[in-house]
């Protein structure tokens, strides 16, 4: 994170995320903001700030479809899912309770955070 006013905490997996009883979920990597550091506990309890999910064959869909909607529900502000397979990424930003797709990159482009000023990911290096 290029970002020198932001102190928040990157965690990577294994970290459970407690949304509610029926949904603890456990993303590749996620971000919570300095203000909201109060959520991490043993767990995250609360929905994170950013997602990072990176796909394989076996939980594609999953995490495509279900886990994608029920971070909307619970209103994780960024939501980026990498795809190895086809050196892709796509970030998903929360506006007014709806994801939408802010930016699709290639392998060998960036993609630039909106919630994180300055935090972008160079595909080229990531699918080295």
């Amino acid at each position: 994170m290029d970002d020198k006013n932001d102190n928040g905490f990157l965690v990577y997996a294994p970290m459970d995320v407690k949304l509610d009883e029926g949904n603890v979920l456990q993303p590749d990597i996620l971000y919570i903001t300095e203000e909201r550091k109060d959520i991490i506990k043993d767990r995250v309890e609360g929905a994170p700030d950013l997602v990072i999910e990176i796909l394989s064959p076996s939980n594609a869909y999953y995490d495509l479809r279900q886990k994608k909607n029920i971070y909307e529900k619970y209103g994780v502000k960024e939501y980026i899912i990498v795809d190895p397979i086809e050196q892709s990424a796509e970030l998903y930003a929360l506006k007014n309770g709806t994801y939408y797709l802010h930016q699709k990159a290639q392998n060998n482009e960036h993609l630039n955070s909106v919630l994180l000023q300055g935090f972008s990911i160079d595909l080229s290096k990531l699918f080295k």
